[in-house]
């Protein structure tokens, strides 16, 4: 319509404009908001991982090292290997830090990209066998039951922070 010449505006376009670009404006933000949470947990796993390789690296340390004949010694008698405190899993050691300053061995290389050495602990699990093996179910296997040892690894490890933590266990058996 025309009104002394000109054309009359009604400023429907303007609001539909503006509500154009804050519905655009929500989606980026959004989009930016997700964006830096994937990031923070992709962040997050990559430094939960550090702490798993860094632990399974101590874990095969102290493994090597009873392969190698170190608990032939009297075990306590050398940092980090120490008589069964409980018969229990790692429960007993994921809550007591004294435990772990106390009696753990440090692993003897840095490992890039972790805040601190991973630690282990390696326990004397003394226990009656069978005898059986599961190699064989003969009367002479019946014949060597009698006290069984193993060992119990614990490894404990932090990534790139402290805030990632990760423990590991095995049991070990050396082999006669």
């Amino acid at each position: 319509m025309r009104k002394n010449g000109l054309f009359q505006q009604q400023g429907a376009t303007l609001i539909v404009g503006l509500i154009m670009v804050l519905a655009i404006t929500i989606v980026g933000l959004s989009a930016v908001r997700g964006t830096a949470l994937q990031e923070q947990m992709a962040g997050n796993m990559r430094d939960r991982q550090i702490a798993f390789q860094s632990s399974e690296s101590a874990l095969r340390q102290a493994e090597s090292q009873l392969t190698g004949g170190v608990a032939a010694a009297p075990i306590g008698q050398q940092q980090g290997f120490i008589e069964s405190l409980e018969s229990s899993s790692s429960a007993f050691w994921q809550g007591y830090e004294d435990n772990w300053q106390a009696q753990a061995a440090t692993y003897p290389v840095d490992i890039p990209g972790v805040s601190q050495r991973p630690v282990f602990i390696v326990e004397e699990v003394s226990y009656y066998g069978s005898g059986l093996d599961g190699n064989a179910n003969d009367f002479a296997s019946l014949m060597k039951a009698g006290m069984d040892v193993r060992y119990r690894v614990t490894s404990r490890a932090v990534g790139g922070s402290t805030d990632a933590q990760v423990i590991v266990q095995s049991t070990y058996r050396n082999e006669i």
